[in-house]
């Protein structure tokens, strides 16, 4: 526990070597030069200097808790987005067979790659941005086969996002999204890249 009397002793070495310094010497000789008047007005303007660094500091740090906060609600609506589109596709497919259009007629074996493309480019993202990163088999039962595929879209916006991702899944092929990597890279300009890891469903033909 720090002594009370060693405390001072050091305030009081401390002031003894700031009266020492020659600038200070400066600055008080010319604050005893000013007329009460003139001491009174600085007194003042520094204390509505003080003030104002101080409501400065407290306004940035709510301004920077706002940004924070809006970039969080700004994420979470996307989760929910994208949680409820992948619940009310799951609640269809439970009365519709996988690998079925709602037509009822079985789906064209169209490259997985050339049906997400087709998706990305009806989101407004170019085909550059988008790569299949792996294509591996999943499980297989009587009916359908599952393909498990990887995704990387790049230099994105987040209504990009949200629209493919809608697109996925509630398109005319069974595609389920098993998780989402959002990347935002710090980028000011606001666009991130995903990586977005799916199931998809090719019906096994009757023979």
């Amino acid at each position: 526990m720090v002594n009370k009397a060693s405390l001072n002793e050091w305030m009081s070495s401390a002031s003894d070597r700031l009266h020492e310094q020659q600038w200070y010497q400066e600055i008080r000789g010319k604050w005893d030069e000013l007329d009460p008047q003139s001491k009174t007005y600085l007194k003042f303007a520094l204390a509505i200097l003080a003030t104002l660094s101080v409501v400065f500091l407290l306004l940035s740090a709510v301004w920077k808790v706002h940004s924070l906060k809006s970039e969080l609600e700004e994420k979470t609506s996307i989760v929910n987005f994208i949680q409820n589109a992948n619940d009310e596709i799951h609640r269809l497919r439970e009365a519709t067979p996988a690998g079925s259009s709602p037509t009822g007629k079985e789906e064209a074996p169209t490259p997985w790659l050339t049906y997400f493309e087709t998706l990305a480019s009806n989101a407004r993202i170019d085909h550059a941005n988008l790569s299949m990163q792996s294509e591996k088999p999943g499980v297989v039962t009587e009916y359908s086969k599952e393909a498990l595929i990887e995704l990387a879209v790049k230099h994105i916006s987040i209504k990009q996002l949200v629209n493919f991702v809608s697109a996925l899944e509630s398109g005319r092929r069974p595609v389920k999204l098993r998780n989402l990597l959002i990347d935002t890279q710090d980028d000011p300009s606001g666009y991130l890249n995903a990586t977005l890891a799916l199931s998809s469903f090719t019906q096994i033909q009757s023979p």
